[in-house]
């Protein structure tokens, strides 16, 4: 049975269907990858503060913690924008962006300077910390205790005495 009729009857929606259809494939193809975090000892959190043009202290969460990063991708690399602890969003970047390739285990430090402070002051906190790699998706690691290292805020500054 000759269907090459069927063929060039075909053709014109092939041309529009096929790079939708290829689209779809390789969304529905594609997973996010799962990272790994397996934190070392040091899981730390204080209070960070920044002077404001006014000269008061703004207070911010500061979590500190030492880990090794891996990720189940055998062929993207992902790369690590920001960290910072779930429910908060990050104020200023304390540590550099880094790469985690396929297959291969990276030590990073991680300092994050958060609000809102979600924790008590001076006493241990438990929770998660989220990670956001070059597409903009996050992952939740597992929940952590981050010890309370703070210390006293700093002075206040002192005001110029106002000429009479």
């Amino acid at each position: 049975m000759n269907l090459a009729w069927l063929e060039n009857l075909t053709k014109p929606f092939a041309s529009l269907l096929n790079p939708v259809a290829e689209r779809i494939g390789k969304w529905l193809g594609t997973r996010k990858p799962r990272l790994y975090v397996h934190f070392n000892a040091a899981m730390n959190w204080s209070m960070g503060y920044q002077r404001q043009p006014d000269g008061h202290h703004l207070e911010m969460m500061h979590v500190h913690l030492d880990a090794d990063f891996n990720h189940d991708d055998d062929k993207q690399t992902l790369f690590i924008m920001d960290a910072f602890p779930e429910g908060t969003e990050n104020r200023i970047p304390g540590f550099s962006r880094f790469v985690i390739p396929p297959h291969k285990v990276v030590n990073q430090q991680i300092v994050s300077f958060a609000l809102p402070i979600i924790a008590e002051k001076e006493k241990a906190w438990t929770g998660r910390m989220v990670f956001v790699d070059q597409f903009q998706r996050q992952y939740k690691t597992r929940k952590g205790t981050y010890r309370w290292v703070g210390v006293a805020p700093p002075p206040e500054p002192k005001k110029a005495p106002e000429a009479q």
